[in-house]
C-alpha cells in the first residue's frame, strides 16, 4: 500500500483549522503526524469493507511514513544497519465506521507516553472523503536490540522527536 502523501501537522495549543484534507472544524490539540494511505483492492473484505486487520497495517505504514519523514534514521536503516526494532506489545483499538475500496485514510499519529524504552502511539483514522472518524488505536512499542531480543533504552536522538509529537 503506497502514500500519496504525507504531511506533518505542527500546531499545538487548540489551533482550529479552517480545512485540512478537506475536513472543516478540525481542531489539534497537540503536534501530530499525518499520512495519507489510499485503500487498495486488497485492503478489502467479501463484504466490500476493509478487513479489521488492515486498519493496523495502516497504522504501521503511518509509523514507518512518521519515521522517514520527521525521525534522523529511516525505519528500515534503524532495523537493517542499527539492528532494533520497535515491535508492538500492547494495543487497544475501537472501529466506528467503515473503509471501502476507493477511500482515502488519513492517519493521525500522535505520541501519548515515552518511558524509559517504550512508546505508546495514538492513531486516528478518518475518511478524507467525509471527515468521518473510522478508527482509533492506542499501541504499545519497545525498542529492542533485534540479535539480543532485549529491550534498549530509547536513545536521546528518538526521545527528542518522539516527545516534540507528545499528545496533550
Amino acid at each position: 500500500m503506497g502514500t500519496g502523501e504525507v504531511l506533518t501537522e505542527d500546531v499545538c495549543d487548540q489551533w482550529p483549522l479552517a480545512d485540512v484534507d478537506g475536513v472543516r472544524g478540525r481542531t489539534i490539540t497537540s503536534m501530530s503526524f499525518t499520512s495519507i494511505q489510499k485503500i487498495r483492492f486488497d485492503d478489502v473484505d467479501g463484504a466490500g469493507i476493509v478487513y479489521y486487520p488492515r486498519f493496523f497495517h495502516l497504522c504501521h505504514a503511518a509509523f514507518e511514513d512518521f519515521f522517514d519523514t520527521v525521525a534522523p534514521i529511516p525505519y528500515p536503516l534503524l532495523i537493517r544497519d542499527r539492528r532494533v526494532g520497535f515491535p508492538t506489545v500492547a494495543m487497544q483499538s475501537t472501529f466506528t465506521a467503515p473503509l471501502v475500496y476507493g477511500d482515502v485514510a488519513v492517519v493521525d499519529l500522535s505520541v501519548e507516553k515515552v518511558g524509559r524504552t517504550s512508546v505508546t502511539f495514538a492513531y486516528r483514522i478518518r475518511r478524507r472523503r467525509d471527515g468521518a472518524s473510522c478508527f482509533e488505536a492506542r499501541v504499545t512499542t519497545v525498542l529492542i536490540d533485534l540479535d539480543s531480543q532485549r529491550p534498549q533504552s530509547l536513545p536521546d536522538e528518538l526521545r527528542t522527536i518522539f516527545e516534540q509529537y507528545l499528545d496533550g
